[in-house]
């Protein structure tokens, strides 16, 4: 059976099992255990087979099953992982990808002792070689870092290509996850692992371990188990509801208070990922043309954040503050300050580029936190790094940029001459202001601000896997999905509190979501919570998906909670206009005018909702008003003029065409209304011209 057809099964058997079609869905499995010499497997769809056929005889001779529903249950649950099982089987004995080289190599959990045994010693001969002579301990150490390297990737394979676990194959990885006596960036790893298994081939187990992992005490190893269990829970969706025991995981982390604050944040940051296409595209079309083309760029001073450096230090070029001040220049670094502390991922173009290393062809290296200690970057980097105070240390000890960018930075030093890289690292490794903004390391920042940086940065790090590395044809694109918790109903509880719904909420609705926005504040006004703001944000949402009705409800809401308010009074008007009921838009404008009567917007809606009732007298004192205030608004003049010329005052509307046709860059209506003008006044030759 070749690749294509296997999984075609596959697909077919999940469509069959989503749509509940569970007997079709067993007969479709057969054609694909025929030839599988997976003994234990065919024996597992045996019983499925059995068990199916049981519970259908029971039915048929109308005996009592109070269990039947949940045993149907656990029969779709355990058919959808026998077919991935079954699918992964064949295709292990027939495909060319990476996944199933791993599993080929590794033939399951068999080597997991042995390797992550010996990477525990290689752990501890690390700390044995701190009490040796200089000379061995560097000798030791280099071999110990070449021999972690192989263990490492090796273990990391192992877990990754697994699919079957059993309880105890689960417990073991948990334990040697949370042992104090390997290397904590090797855990994380480790995590990592887990969570790729499961988006591989999914088991119940696997996604278990992540729920524990989620309260592990380091935060490093909690924010890593909470966005796996996040991204592959949210890409099997669909069948998670078979899995009580997955439903049972998930209320133990809600007793943890610290844990459910963390999973707010990173609920945000997940949410945050959208945004990311969208500043990659204005970072490279827009904001880097821009500073390069400025020749004051190339200044041999270095800053983290080029705005509070000019603020904080006057010593700087004057030629460079002047640049900054330029306003379009200016508005762009701003923007990008802003997304920066945000927490909005604002350098991936900048790196994008920078990932073909030979480093990165090592799939594990993807998932490492940055440490300066692995072996290609310990022969790049001088030792002086591990300091605080240089530019290249700030970098690799800065919170705005994720691991596999720390790597990346320092891997481009690789492709440069040594005798240049030692000049350039004397130049990068000299001493500046240890309070700039941006060089705390991440140690010394508060455990849960710590926490969201690393969840941050490992979100980032998975975004660039999963778009950037050679493993990303491996795997469908978990970023391709909302990762809104609340649309999932597994996950929905995680976040059920009403300050997280709340602020997922308006999270939404700040970056135009409207929609799904809507659809969270009906879950958040279901609290009873809500306030003049939050019908506000409900109304406004319903009136940019253009359901007028639903937004003059929120609207109304607002008004009677915080009366007299001019934004709601002008949004209630503006959706009966929409909908053209202008007598109703103009008692709502007339409200609103009361309280800003010089509002040169608001009048030009009042007089437009006075000349759209044919009131003209109320509309020309509206415009005139505004024409007072303003004297260059086109909009004023543009009223006045179509006023003029519907009320038959034609000398008043020809003059005011004129000014429009003297301005700068006039329009079609301009043009065509002059025309109209003319032609009522039987000046046909001017009425064709214009």
């Amino acid at each position: 059976m070749d690749e294509k057809r296997i999984t075609d099964i596959q697909r077919e058997v999940i469509t069959l099992l989503n749509d509940n079609k569970l007997k079709k869905a067993i007969d479709t499995l057969a054609e694909g255990i025929d030839e599988l010499q997976d003994w234990e497997l065919r024996t597992r769809y045996n019983e499925l087979q059995t068990a199916y056929k049981y519970m259908l005889e029971y039915l048929r001779m109308g005996m009592p099953d109070p269990d039947r529903e949940r045993l149907y249950g656990e029969l779709m649950g355990k058919c959808y992982v026998i077919n991935d099982q079954i699918a992964i089987a064949r295709l292990t004995e027939h495909s060319a990808k990476v996944y199933c080289q791993m599993r080929r190599k590794h033939k399951g959990l068999a080597a997991l002792e042995s390797t992550h045994a010996r990477l525990k010693e290689n752990f501890a001969n690390k700390e044995v070689a701190k009490s040796l002579p200089a000379d061995e301990c560097r000798s030791l150490n280099a071999e110990l870092a070449r021999e972690h390297e192989l263990l490492l990737q090796q273990l990391f394979g192992i877990v990754w290509s697994s699919n079957c676990w059993s309880k105890a194959d689960a417990e073991t990885i948990y334990q040697y996850i949370c042992d104090g006596e390997t290397a904590l960036n090797d855990r994380a790893v480790l995590v990592s692992a887990v969570t790729l298994s499961a988006l591989k081939c999914f088991e119940p187990l696997k996604a278990i371990t992540l729920c524990k992992l989620a309260t592990n005490g380091e935060s490093l190893l909690s924010t890593r188990a909470i966005i796996g269990l996040i991204i592959v829970l949210f890409t099997y969706n669909r069948r998670i509801k078979h899995y009580p025991e997955i439903t049972d995981a998930i209320a133990v982390i809600r007793e943890d208070a610290t844990i459910m604050r963390r999973i707010e944040t990173i609920q945000i940051q997940l949410l945050r990922c959208r945004e990311t296409q969208k500043i990659d595209r204005k970072m490279r079309e827009e904001i880097i043309p821009a500073m390069m083309k400025n020749p004051n760029l190339h200044s041999n001073k270095f800053s983290m954040d080029i705005l509070k450096e000019i603020e904080q230090d006057e010593d700087k070029n004057p030629e460079w503050k002047k640049w900054i001040e330029e306003d379009e220049i200016k508005g762009k670094i701003e923007e990008m300050s802003k997304w920066q502390i945000e927490g909005a991922d604002v350098y991936m173009s900048t790196f994008s580029q920078l990932k073909n290393f030979p480093f990165f062809g090592e799939m594990t290296n993807w998932f490492r936190p940055f440490d300066t200690t692995v072996p290609c970057i310990a022969e790049i980097l001088p030792p002086e790094i591990k300091g605080n105070k240089s530019i290249i240390g700030a970098i690799c000890g800065s919170q705005f940029f994720c691991n596999s960018d720390k790597y990346s930075f320092c891997l481009t030093f690789e492709r440069v001459p040594k005798e240049q890289r030692d000049a350039l690292m004397e130049q990068m490794t000299g001493g500046i202001d240890a309070d700039a903004p941006g060089l705390d390391t991440i140690t010394e920042i508060p455990a849960e601000k710590r926490a969201e940086i690393q969840s941050n940065q490992y979100i980032q790090d998975l975004y660039r896997f999963f778009k950037l590395s050679n493993y990303r044809g491996e795997f469908s694109d978990p970023f391709a999905m909302s990762l809104n918790l609340l649309q999932s109903k597994a996950l929905s509880p995680l976040i059920e509190s009403n300050e997280a719904t709340l602020r997922t909420f308006r999270y939404l609705v700040e970056k135009e979501y409207y929609a799904e926005a809507f659809k969270a504040g009906k879950l958040f006004e279901k609290s009873g919570e809500g306030d003049a703001q939050f019908f506000q944000e409900m109304g406004f949402c319903a009136q940019k998906e253009c359901d007028y009705d639903t937004a003059v409800d929120y609207y109304t809401k607002a008004d009677i909670v915080k009366p007299d308010t001019l934004w709601t009074l002008r949004h209630i008007a503006q959706c009966y206009r929409l909908q053209g009921e202008s007598d109703k838009a103009l008692s709502y404008y007339l409200m609103a005018e009361e309280l800003a009567p010089e509002n040169i917007s608001l009048l030009m809606q009042t007089g437009e909702s006075y000349a759209t009732l044919k009131q003209y007298d109320e509309a020309f004192a509206r415009f005139y008003k505004v024409e007072y205030l303003k004297p260059d608004s086109r909009r004023a003049m543009r009223a006045i003029a179509w006023c003029s010329f519907i009320t038959g005052k034609d000398d008043q509307a020809r003059g005011y065409y004129k000014r429009l046709q003297e301005m700068p860059h006039p329009t079609f209506e301009d043009y065509l209304n002059a025309g109209h003008t003319e032609w009522v006044t039987r000046n046909n030759a001017k009425a064709l011209e214009f």
